[in-house]
């Protein structure tokens, strides 16, 4: 590894540094690869988009996914064969559901009447956004979602569904394998685990058609695992409604990769981390992070490349509102907007998590991801297990089957507090203290559940507002314990609104159904 280790404090450092020749490999044809079959994963093709139809038969061939589990859409792109333009990407709801939804409801209907289709595979050239007119509409109320989250509940009653308000995720933080939550709660509106093969859609293979970084994406996946560090970038200058990203995101999952031995950069300097080879995981602001550097925000910078490089099977999240909008360039650095997932792509990750538009920090795809693939869950299935709301703005970008090849095992103290997990009352957050105000077996980390009605709601909301208000404390209510109850204590019940509280030790059968655990 090649860092600047003088700049982080607080952190183990990977004590071994790995030589990667697989340019080759990374770029060539996905299809010369033999894999074992999956019949429970169903691609969707747009065949408006010589593109889109080469990129799913090229993830097919590497599959082992049967020919007849691919789905053909006719959505027209208008004049942009190369999809160099971003006005293919957005679809209003009406097209979609005509389009896009009908077309695939229909093909499971009349071809997998057994419900072996567990897993959909979107490809670049499918429409990526449902857009909705809602400029007078508050964030958590919004209608506009990605098109990968709505076919996730396809058959539903959330289809279409507003806001975050019921959209619950009810697989969030869950620890059953997909096949089986879903074998114990057929009934749960997320029906299928939906994932995208895309990204910057230049230099096509001239033999499969393929564009270069999609070819690489799915290479990636199956490509040898050589391992690598695991980086977790906090900025401590974040302020306000952001503390909770720190605190609450990204700090746990520092702590919980830390606990499982990992080898970690966990960076608390204001510099934004690069030089970093090989990277297996990654979680940080993105260009949230007033240290970022300029656009496109990732690559070789000053000499230096940021992050640095990824290790074939990583997998990223950043903390970024809309990182996902486009997989396509950029016309200048003046009108790039916020950091891309697409750059990531290009710098070598194997999967990321990203949005299609405003999620607000309560519903980005949570850091805890990295933390659940690397204990050996399949990265489309750590994602969901990281995402609070469904049919939201949420899209992950690689191969949902990838796996790590060596994961790390588990361990009694997860987050790495000092607490087995069996005593723990905030079981992903480290609090060695303990503390639990309201004595309900949930601690006050986790446990913005102020009237203890098993959710975190509005009521629990306009408690804490109306303490903000008056200055007047309540149990329970310094969420972080530092002394006062304020701005931060504020932003850590906003990333849990319409969540249960916890986990903790106590309570589990009142939330275990939700979050599908045993």
């Amino acid at each position: 590894m090649s860092t600047d280790s003088t700049r982080y404090r607080g952190t183990r450092f990977a004590t071994r540094a790995h030589s990667i020749g697989l340019a080759i490999a990374l770029l060539a044809p996905a299809a010369g690869r033999a894999e074992a079959p999956h019949p429970e994963v169903l691609i969707v093709v747009n065949d408006a988009s010589a593109i889109s139809v080469a990129i799913g038969e090229a993830y097919r061939r590497s599959r082992g996914v049967p020919a007849r589990n691919l789905v053909h859409l006719d959505v027209p792109i208008g004049d942009d064969p190369t999809l160099s333009a971003p006005g293919q990407e957005g679809i209003p709801r009406a097209r979609y559901v005509a389009q896009v939804r009908d077309p695939i409801a229909r093909f499971l209907r009349e071809n997998t009447s057994g419900g072996q289709i567990r897993i959909i595979v979107t490809t670049l050239g499918v429409p990526l956004r449902i857009d909705e007119s809602e400029n007078e509409v508050p964030y958590l109320m919004r209608r506009t979602a990605s098109v990968d989250a709505e076919l996730a509940v396809l058959f539903s009653p959330l289809e279409g569904s507003a806001g975050t308000a019921g959209a619950a995720n009810p697989y969030f933080r869950s620890g059953l394998p997909f096949a089986a939550w879903r074998d114990r709660y057929p009934d749960a509106p997320l029906r299928y685990l939906v994932a995208r093969l895309a990204g910057y859609s230049d230099a096509p293979d001239p033999e499969t058609g393929v564009p270069r970084d999609v070819a690489a994406l799915i290479a990636r996946a199956t490509a040898p695992d050589p391992g690598g560090t695991w980086v977790i970038d906090e900025n401590p200058l974040q302020k306000g409604g952001y503390h909770a990203g720190n605190a609450a995101l990204l700090r746990p999952a520092a702590a919980a990769l830390g606990a499982l031995g990992a080898s970690l950069l966990h960076d608390v300097l204001p510099a934004f981390v690069g030089g970093v080879d090989p990277i297996a995981g990654y979680a940080s602001w993105g260009s949230n992070d007033p240290n970022h550097p300029p656009p496109p925000y990732y690559g070789e910078v000053d000499g230096r490349r940021v992050p640095g490089r990824f290790a074939p099977r990583s997998i990223a999240v950043t903390l970024v509102s809309t990182d996902g909008r486009t997989f396509t360039h950029p016309a200048n650095a003046e009108s790039y907007g916020q950091s891309l997932a697409a750059d990531l792509i290009r710098g070598g990750v194997a999967g990321v998590a990203a949005h299609v538009a405003e999620p607000t920090l309560a519903g980005v795809a949570r850091p805890m991801l990295l933390v659940d693939y690397a204990r050996g869950a399949p990265a489309g299935e750590a994602y969901y297990r990281n995402v609070p709301y469904l049919s939201w703005m949420n899209i992950y970008v690689g191969d949902p089957l990838m796996q790590l090849a060596r994961p790390l095992a588990p361990v009694d103290d997860g987050d790495g507090d000092g607490v087995l997990d069996r005593r723990d009352d905030c079981r992903e957050l480290a609090n060695p203290s303990q503390r639990d105000s309201d004595g309900d077996g949930f601690g006050d980390g986790c446990d913005p559940d102020f009237d203890q009605d098993g959710v975190v709601g509005i009521a629990d909301a306009a408690r804490l507002e109306r303490a903000l208000r008056v200055k007047q404390r309540f149990s329970g209510a310094d969420l972080d314990g530092d002394g006062a109850v304020d701005d931060r204590d504020r932003s850590l019940l906003q990333v849990g609104l319409h969540l249960p509280p916890g986990p903790g030790r106590v309570g589990r059968s009142a939330v275990a159904a939700q979050r599908g655990q045993p």
